[in-house]
């Protein structure tokens, strides 16, 4: 159980519908204007997650790594002066250029899923494609597309510099 431990110039998140198995999943690709090891860095750390993450309806987040393990963190939701939930999650780095989150969350009912983020590209630009997984409802999906969106936006706006864009379709 992871609570007990802590294509050119074009931005894309798919929502898909259900695979056989009743797993939903959603996918998202964006390219950014910097070099792969800096954005792996920003996906990895979570302590600059909570720079570029965009959580709906949350005022507030806070990410924190767990002391007992580098690789776990915990994602605190906060609205209205008030921890609304949490994402505990591990994060592991393959290569190439390769990221993978086990998420669990007490928000959308505790869903246990699995993000799955690739890098390619050249010294100074890369391309993101993501995929998340093993989402059961539509209002999960929906939740989660949302959150990709405009964290992918802000990712791609603090890593080229821009500051925030008015349309996510910029990056």
């Amino acid at each position: 159980m992871l609570r007990s431990w802590m294509d050119a110039g074009e931005f894309v998140v798919a929502a898909q519908s259900p695979s056989s198995s009743g797993n939903g999943e959603i996918s998202a690709s964006a390219r950014i204007g910097a070099e792969i090891p800096r954005v792996l860095h920003a996906l990895a750390v979570p302590e600059y997650m909570e720079a570029w993450l965009q959580v709906p309806d949350a005022e507030r987040i806070e990410c924190r790594s767990d002391p007992r393990s580098f690789d776990r963190f915990r994602i605190d939701l906060f609205a209205a002066g008030r921890r609304r939930g949490c994402i505990y999650g591990s994060c592991l780095l393959t290569k190439p250029n390769r990221i993978t989150y086990l998420w669990d969350s007490t928000i959308n009912e505790g869903a246990r899923s699995l993000v799955e983020i690739r890098l390619w590209g050249c010294l100074s630009r890369c391309s993101l494609k993501l995929q998340h997984s093993g989402l059961i409802t539509r209002d999960e999906r929906e939740w989660y597309s949302r959150m990709w969106r405009d964290s992918l936006h802000k990712l791609c706006s603090l890593m080229e510099g821009t500051g925030a864009r008015s349309a996510p379709d910029l990056c």
